[in-house]
C-alpha cells in the first residue's frame, strides 16, 4: 500500500462515476485531496474505499466532506469511519472531521409541486435528517452491535472519541430556503481549516437536493475546487475563481437517456438530470468563466462501460476553455504543481504563436 507522506498537493480520482448504480468500470464519486502528507476526501461513493487503501493509510486521513445527501454520494462513509477505528496498525491518528449538510428545516419540494408522498418530509415516515444525526445513527444504530461487541471483545475505546460530525452552518444572511431560495448569490465561507489546507464551501444548484455544497481546498502549493452535484452555478464559478484545478460533474443527457426504457419513469428522471447536472456542453464555460487554470472531468454520467464518449466531452471543453482540460478515471492522481507549470508552460506557448501570427 502507498502513502501519501511526501510534500505537495495531489488529487487523487478514488471513484470517478456519477448515479446510484453499480458500474463495473468505475466506483462511485469520491476524490481525495493530499496535502503534505494529510488526506481529506469529498464523499465516499460506493467502492472508493478500496482505491482509498490502495493510496493512504487510515493514519493519514483527517477529514470528509459530503457535498450532498444523494446516496452515491454517501454508500461508503459507515466503511470509511469504521475501517479506520482502532484496527491494531491501521488506526486513525487523530479524530476524523465530517462536514456535511445539515436537515433543511422543510421539505425542499418545489413549490408548485403537490406531491401527498412528500408531505412532512422532515418529520414524517421518511424524515431527513443532517450529517451529525446521519453519523451518529451509523455509530448508535446501524454498527451499534458489532462496536459493542468489538468494544468488549478487543477492548476499543468508543468510536465517539475517534469520529467528529457537524453540520455544515448555512450564514444567515445568503436567506437560503428549501423552496424559494436553494442557492442564492454568496460569498463562499469557510468550514475547516488546520495548518496546512483551508476548506470553504458554497451552495450549488442541484434541484430539490437541499442543501448542496461546493469544495474549495487552498494550500500552500495552490487550490482544487470540487463542484459536487450541480447544473451551471454561478456560485460554483464563484467559489472556483481564480483555482489552479477544477473538478467539475459532466453529464451526456442524450446518452444516458439511451440506457433507459420509455415510459414515466424515464420521462421523470430525464427532467431531474437536465435541471440537477452540468452538460458536458456547458462545462467549458463554468471553467472559463471562473479563470481556472484547468478543468478536470468527474461524477461522469453515464456510468455504465463504454456509454460514455469520454473524448467528446473533452473537446467540446476545449472549445469554450482553453485551459487544460482532463478526464478522470478512478485511481489517477494529479499533481497540483505539475498542471501550475503545465498550465505556465501552455500558456506561453500561446502567447508565442500569437506573436507569430501577428
Amino acid at each position: 500500500m502507498k502513502t501519501n507522506n511526501q510534500q505537495g498537493m495531489k488529487i487523487i480520482a478514488l471513484g470517478t462515476g456519477g448515479g446510484p448504480i453499480v458500474s463495473s468500470s468505475r466506483a462511485g464519486i469520491s476524490t481525495a485531496i493530499c496535502v503534505d502528507g494529510a488526506t481529506y476526501i469529498v464523499d465516499c461513493g460506493m467502492g472508493s474505499i478500496r482505491n482509498y487503501r490502495s493510496h493512504s493509510t487510515w493514519g493519514e486521513l483527517r477529514g470528509i466532506f459530503i457535498t450532498h445527501h444523494h446516496s452515491d454520494h454517501i454508500y461508503d462513509l459507515g466503511s470509511y469511519l469504521f475501517t479506520g477505528w482502532q484496527v491494531p496498525g491501521e488506526s486513525f491518528s487523530q479524530p476524523i472531521q465530517i462536514y456535511g449538510p445539515g436537515k433543511p428545516p422543510r421539505n425542499p419540494a418545489l413549490s408548485t409541486h403537490s406531491h401527498p408522498k412528500i408531505e412532512g418530509c422532515c418529520g414524517g415516515d421518511h424524515p431527513m435528517v443532517g450529517t451529525a444525526a446521519m453519523v451518529d445513527a451509523l455509530i448508535h444504530n446501524v454498527f451499534a452491535s458489532d462496536i459493542a461487541i468489538r468494544m468488549a471483545d478487543e477492548g476499543r475505546s468508543s468510536p465517539t472519541e475517534w469520529i467528529k460530525a457537524f453540520d455544515i452552518q448555512i450564514p444567515e444572511s445568503a436567506q437560503a430556503d428549501p423552496v424559494l431560495n436553494r442557492h442564492p448569490e454568496m460569498e463562499p465561507f469557510t468550514i475547516y481549516e488546520d495548518e496546512l489546507v483551508k476548506v470553504s464551501t458554497i451552495l450549488v444548484d442541484h434541484r430539490l437536493c437541499f442543501p448542496a455544497f461546493g469544495f474549495r481546498f487552498d494550500s500552500k502549493y495552490g487550490s482544487v475546487v470540487i463542484s459536487g452535484d450541480t447544473t451551471y452555478s454561478k456560485n460554483c464559478i464563484l467559489l472556483a475563481k481564480d483555482a489552479d484545478v477544477l473538478m467539475h460533474e459532466v453529464i451526456d443527457l442524450d446518452a444516458i437517456l439511451e440506457t433507459f426504457p420509455e415510459g414515466p419513469t424515464r420521462n421523470g428522471i430525464a427532467v431531474h438530470l437536465e435541471e440537477s447536472h452540468t452538460s458536458y456542453e456547458k462545462v467549458g464555460l463554468v471553467a472559463r468563466e471562473a479563470n481556472a487554470k484547468s478543468l478536470i472531468l468527474h461524477h461522469i454520467v453515464p456510468n455504465i462501460p463504454d456509454s460514455a464518449d469520454i473524448q467528446k466531452m473533452i473537446n467540446t471543453a476545449q472549445n469554450d476553455f482553453d485551459g487544460l482540460v482532463f478526464a478522470a478515471e478512478d485511481n489517477d492522481t494529479f499533481n497540483v504543481t505539475d498542471i501550475i507549470k503545465a498550465h505556465g508552460a501552455e500558456h506561453e506557448a500561446h502567447e508565442f504563436i500569437r506573436e507569430i501570427n501577428t
